[in-house]
């Protein structure tokens, strides 16, 4: 496996109970929001909520709202503009959330911190959830969303040639699977992958869940998501990630997995089978860190270290 980065980075910050600076905060502020009993609602909260986790941090971005029109339907975007000379990098980054939560806008202080760290322009997709739809239409969403953003790269005076995808948990996912997806098509491939702590295994025997560390992401609540998603036809087409013998040929790719999450090691581990197949590939565990941390940057100054670490380990594709 070639590294890009160093692969575990001690950390001598972190608290008594194991996490990093600011994230026990974090904990406080995702368990405050109020309890609801049925998804829908749940969603709905989790939007209206979301500006808690970024009062205290504001990056100087531009946010713009648009849509990706296709047949029948339309895909709602966020664009999120640092500014800069142009043509910029651009990234596509689909959000968290177990496939049947989160949305641009619960994830919105995530993809401005994103923009201001790499000086790329982000653009934000809400694909269908589950289980409302199935895998196969959440992920359709995520390929039409790259689709765009190559072909108005014009518009936003971006350089087709340097524009990547990345996600978080599920969202990393498919990340992964648009760039699979780009390479089997013959169509351009996104310049890189920059990957955080994603649902690579979906096996839910798996002994790291049942061991896991994570205050937020019990073994119950990885189980239930890998149903949902095995449920909604996940693995109708293709195996899970670390499964895959066709890796080959995909963009240099950048993983950060979170040391106190239940999918840290199968990111370790889906690293280890890029770099095996001949995909440049690095991996940082970030010490302390819990599933979930992009969302702490505006309250822990460790998470938003992370990301810069993740910034500098994809500028090399971004700018070219």
């Amino acid at each position: 496996m070639r590294r890009l980065a160093e692969a575990i980075v001690p950390d001598d910050a972190l608290g008594a109970d194991g996490l990093a600076e600011g994230i026990a905060r974090y904990v406080e502020l995702c368990r405050v929001q109020s309890p609801a009993r049925d998804l829908e609602t749940i969603r709905l909260v989790g939007d209206l909520t979301a500006e808690r986790f970024g009062r205290d941090y504001a990056p100087q971005i531009v946010r713009r709202d648009s849509y990706v029109v296709v047949s029948g339907r339309e895909i709602p975007v966020r664009i999120f503009d640092p500014g800069g000379p142009s043509p910029r990098p651009g990234i596509c980054y689909f959000h968290g959330g177990g496939f049947s939560m989160g949305s641009v806008a619960s994830f919105d202080i995530v993809c401005a911190a994103l923009a201001q760290a790499t000086g790329a322009v982000v653009v934000s997709g809400h694909y269908r959830r589950l289980p409302e739809a199935g895998y196969a239409a959440a992920q359709e969403d995520c390929d039409q969303v790259f689709a765009w953003t190559r072909r108005q790269s014009d518009a936003l005076a971006l350089d087709p040639a340097r524009i990547a995808v990345a996600g978080d948990s599920a969202g990393a996912l498919l990340a992964l699977a648009v760039a699979a997806n780009a390479r089997d098509s013959g169509a351009e491939l996104p310049a890189c992958q920059l990957l955080f702590y994603g649902t690579f295994a979906m096996d839910p025997e798996r002994p790291a869940y049942a061991a896991s560390r994570d205050p937020l992401l019990t073994a119950d609540r990885v189980r239930g998501y890998v149903a949902l998603f095995r449920s909604a036809g996940g693995l109708d087409r293709l195996p899970a990630p670390i499964d895959r013998v066709d890796l080959n040929g995909l963009p240099p790719t950048h993983i950060v997995a979170a040391e106190l999450d239940p999918l840290c090691s199968e990111a370790e581990e889906f690293a280890a089978k890029l770099g095996t197949a001949g995909v440049v590939v690095s991996v940082r565990r970030a010490p302390g860190m819990i599933h979930g941390f992009l969302r702490a940057v505006g309250v822990s100054t460790a998470a938003r270290t992370e990301l810069s670490h993740a910034a500098l380990a994809v500028h090399p594709f971004l700018r070219g």
